[in-house]
């Protein structure tokens, strides 16, 4: 389910291991990241990171696997965050799969599948959402794009419109980006089982 389109333009810019990049990235094509990059990365394809980032990423595709994300990420179509991924930061794309780590908000207009390794510290929206056994959620999943309304379904009360007012507006305002991150371990799963 990587495959979340094609694309036209057959251009392919590769950042080798080893490499570091002090400052943002266009690029008209795709891009393979095996690097490390201090700058927001902006492209009208697929950006596959292997590397560490620290900088919002605008693409058509991500695919995420082996690394480390700060930032913000915003995808056209699909993104997907493989295994011994980390990713600090609010995602957005049409479509998403899920098997590392992610902290921050998640808003996908159509489907998200979390796998059984993945670990979500996220407020979800979302069209779809599959979760698969072993998988670990702490947020809020909200299937607001679903074509159901719950609204024409359940009645809504005055007083639960006034605790839904109360709760949004309490909410803890977001974190301060911290300066100095390190990237940590992986971390080893124990079955309870």
């Amino acid at each position: 389910m990587d495959n979340f389109g094609t694309t036209s333009n057959t251009q392919t810019a590769i950042i080798p291991k080893g490499t570091v990049i002090n400052g943002n990235i266009t690029i008209e094509g795709k891009l393979e990241m095996y690097g490390e990059v201090n700058g927001d990365i902006n492209s009208d394809s697929r950006v596959n990171v292997s590397g560490d980032v620290t900088g919002n990423i605008r693409a058509n595709e991500l695919y995420a696997a082996d690394s480390f994300i700060v930032g913000q990420i915003a995808c056209t179509q699909g993104a997907a965050v493989r295994e011994n991924t980390v990713i600090l930061g609010d995602i957005a794309a049409e479509n998403l799969v899920v098997e590392g780590a992610v902290q921050g908000k998640i808003d996908i207009r159509e489907g998200i599948i979390v796998g059984d390794k993945a670990i979500l510290d996220s407020d979800i929206k979302a069209k779809t959402i599959k979760v698969n056994n072993g998988a670990v959620i702490n947020g809020h999943c909200s299937l607001c794009y679903a074509d159901t309304r719950l609204e024409d379904i359940f009645p809504v009360t005055e007083e639960a419109a006034k605790e839904q007012e109360a709760s949004e507006r309490d909410r803890p305002k977001a974190v301060a980006k911290h300066k100095a991150l390190v990237r940590p371990k992986a971390v080893k799963r124990v079955d309870t089982e």
